[in-house]
């Protein structure tokens, strides 16, 4: 009985030590097990994928830096690109040293006859022996399929964009120019006039509609024009208000001379200098040839 009791304690501490380790290996190949692809850019089904530089995101929930070689050379293999037809098109894989769980697979059309064309369907094939830095492999093949962008179309649609765009800075610029010119017209006081039947012709409108909005719009502008004269009145008016003198202030029109105020003093004028007689250089009654005789005996 006591051999019976000993033997039963023995195989339960067995069991107890030995239950761990049996779990632990379960979880470790379970781990290994979840390797999986997190997301990808272009996503599955994404429309309008550039041409150039054709390449493929993917994010995994793991580590995939391989350790050696050998494991890199394996594993580019296992990503396959292929067009509508099946055809594959070469490829190389990056590995990111900066996010965990990210490659970047890339088309490597350079030095081959292939090329990557617009608006076509392209698959990437994600192979299930793709291996991560743990050991562990996808398990099951992946797809991400997308369509590339249609050159022809995008380029018309930027076209269009375009024109609209050339066309409403025509037409806001022209607009902005005949308010400016209505405007310098307003201040000037003269109203622009308007043909009815000719405006009539271009727009499709009536005679008496176009001549009832013309009288409106003239109206509006004698409104405004009379608004501004008001207003350029009141501000002339102000003006003079401030140009009236203070109380108990006299303006002076003008210089006056001192005794039209009343006063008597008088300035009396000295002369300091007496003025030269003036001589004729011509003696009254002496001509000509008497003078210059008088002028010869001198000089003798």
């Amino acid at each position: 009985m006591k051999r019976i009791g000993a033997l039963a304690c023995l195989i339960m501490m067995m069991i107890s030590i030995l239950a761990p380790a049996s779990f632990a290996a379960n979880d470790a190949s379970s781990q290994k097990s979840e390797f999986k692809v997190v997301s990808s850019t272009p996503h599955d089904g994404d429309q309008g994928v550039a041409v150039e530089n054709l390449s493929v995101k993917i994010y995994f929930n793991k580590e995939v830096m391989p350790d050696s070689d050998k494991i890199r050379k394996a594993n580019a293999k296992e990503f396959k690109l292929t067009d509508k037809k099946g055809k594959k098109i070469p490829t190389k894989v990056y590995y990111s040293e900066k996010e965990e769980g990210l490659l970047m697979v890339v088309s490597d059309i350079a030095n081959s006859k292939i090329t990557i064309k617009g608006d076509t369907p392209y698959t990437l094939t994600i192979g299930k022996n793709l291996q991560a830095t743990d050991g562990s492999k996808l398990g099951t093949a992946q797809t991400i399929k997308f369509r590339t962008l249609d050159r022809d179309k995008s380029t018309k649609i930027y076209t269009i964009m375009m024109v609209v765009m050339i066309a409403g800075m025509i037409f806001f610029t022209s607009r902005s120019a005949k308010k400016a010119m209505q405007k310098e017209s307003q201040e000037k006081g003269k109203s622009e006039t308007v043909n009815p039947y000719k405006e009539a012709k271009r727009t499709g409108k009536s005679v008496e509609e176009i001549v009832k909005k013309d009288a409106q719009r003239k109206a509006k502008e004698a409104e405004s024009l009379a608004k501004k004269k008001a207003k350029d009145e009141e501000i002339l008016a102000s003006l003079e208000d401030d140009d009236e003198p203070a109380s108990g202030n006299k303006r002076v029109g003008g210089r006056r001379p001192i005794s039209a105020a009343g006063s008597e003093y008088k300035v009396k004028v000295v002369k300091t200098q007496k003025s030269e007689k003036k001589t004729s250089t011509n003696p009254k009654g002496q001509t000509g040839k008497q003078k210059n005789t008088k002028n010869k005996g001198k000089k003798k």
